[in-house]
């Protein structure tokens, strides 16, 4: 069986665990998520910045809207200064290119493109169901998924991740090299992957000399770096996210009288949809066309480009001006959101699968796995 049939394979199945087609029940077997095959490494990237912009979220019946105690909130959650702790992550190697450009992913802090007041990890821990950012250990993650986190290890920790067709290539251009970097991978896909990887980083270079946008950085490095990095998988789409806000039907609650302003539901800046089989995305259709406009999505938005495909992998990027903890509240909020659409869709009282996310600090790309214990979500970071 091809990999591109596995993946399609654990890609029905995934979807199938909170849409279940009418003529199933509940009582269905657990794919066993440990079989799930590992995609081929691949080289590291980089990333950008959003313009902002709040879509309309659409009333079944348009009314005027009158203005909200909520509106002007003197003590505003989204304004509390959270600690920062240290957290254990490992550092994707930079390495094979020697004096790589420093690429500055994009900001959310940049003139109007967001909110003054960024979401705060205190912001998350007053949800309803609060989200807690700790150091990734291979407990924190359910059993089927052991197996995709230890070849995940062994590539954090700069074992296998260049094919071996390209090590001639380096050695040329007096690039260090190790024998643990590389794994056996020949012919041209490999050579043309390369080039294009070389192309993009002149690019990045370039953009960075210029302090250019972070729209620049987007449309210039990391939208290409992501198009080419799932290319070989045709179910899977890198999206911009940048104008998804979050549907209000979908905005996480808080606990007791605890509150934020809706408007600073945070946007992300890209997304990894999955485009379903024609029968799965047929049954999608017919399910969320029967719900109200604010509803009519299989995600927490109703952005028109992901509203039909289920975004598997959101991610946030920051630059130098960013801050880590700006990127985890924005990412918590986006997880919370999606947890809050997807109880909503379920048939089963199946638990949720843990949730892969990406954040990308400068040259650094760290991976969290959202994972439900029930009262709250914990968000491990490797």
């Amino acid at each position: 069986m091809s990999y591109s049939t596995q993946l399609s394979t654990y890609i029905d199945g995934w979807l199938n665990t909170f849409i279940e087609p009418a003529d199933q029940s509940c009582d269905k077997p657990i794919l066993n998520w440990n079989q799930m095959p590992t995609p081929p490494t691949s080289e590291i990237t980089r990333s950008p910045k959003r313009p902002r912009y709040q879509d309309a979220q659409e009333e079944e019946t348009p009314r005027p809207r009158a203005r909200s105690r909520y509106d002007c909130v003197p003590d505003d959650v989204f304004k509390d200064q959270a600690p920062t702790g240290p957290s254990f992550r490992f550092a994707l190697p930079t390495r094979p290119f020697s004096n790589a450009p420093s690429l500055p992913p994009s900001s959310s802090a940049s003139g109007t493109s967001r909110s003054s007041s960024p979401v705060k990890r205190s912001t998350l821990g007053l949800l309803s169901k609060p989200i807690h950012f700790v150091a990734m250990k291979r407990l924190h993650l359910p059993k089927h998924i052991h197996k995709t986190y230890d070849a995940i290890f062994s590539i954090v920790n700069n074992i296998g991740f260049i094919p071996s067709g390209v090590r001639q290539q380096l050695e040329d251009n007096d690039e260090d090299v190790l024998d643990q970097w590389f794994f056996n991978g020949e012919g041209e896909d490999v050579l043309k992957e390369f080039t294009e990887l070389k192309e993009i980083q002149a690019e990045a270079a370039a953009v960075q000399v210029e302090e250019a946008s972070e729209g620049t950085w987007n449309l210039e490095v990391h939208g290409p770096l992501l198009k080419l990095a799932f290319k070989p998988f045709s179910r899977l789409r890198r999206k911009l996210l940048t104008h998804a806000s979050i549907s209000k039907p979908f905005i996480p609650s808080t606990s007791e009288s605890s509150y934020y302003p809706t408007t600073k539901t945070k946007m992300i800046d890209w997304g990894i949809s999955i485009s379903p089989p024609e029968t799965t995305a047929e049954h999608i259709s017919r399910m969320i066309n029967s719900l109200p406009v604010s509803q009519r999505s299989i995600n927490q938005t109703v952005y028109g480009p992901v509203r039909n495909t289920p975004v598997a992998i959101p991610i946030e990027i920051k630059i130098a001006s960013g801050s880590l903890e700006e990127a985890r509240g924005q990412l918590g909020l986006w997880i919370a959101a999606w947890y809050t659409r997807m109880n909503a869709l379920k048939s089963c009282n199946e638990g949720m699968i843990a949730m892969p996310m990406i954040i990308v600090m400068e040259h650094e790309w760290k991976l969290l796995f959202a994972v439900d214990r029930g009262d709250s979500i914990v968000s491990a970071t490797i």
